[in-house]
């Protein structure tokens, strides 16, 4: 049971960090495609 919930949760962040890593990756080729990008302050 214990390991079945760590397994969940490693799951669960690797997934947000693939979101977050493909939704940065959108985000940048999108301002790049603009011809201005914009500093990520």
């Amino acid at each position: 049971m214990v390991f079945y919930q760590m397994a969940e949760a490693g799951m669960a962040a690797y997934g947000a960090t693939v979101g977050v890593a493909i939704a940065l990756a959108v985000v940048c080729f999108a301002l790049r495609g603009k011809g201005h990008p914009e500093p990520l302050d």
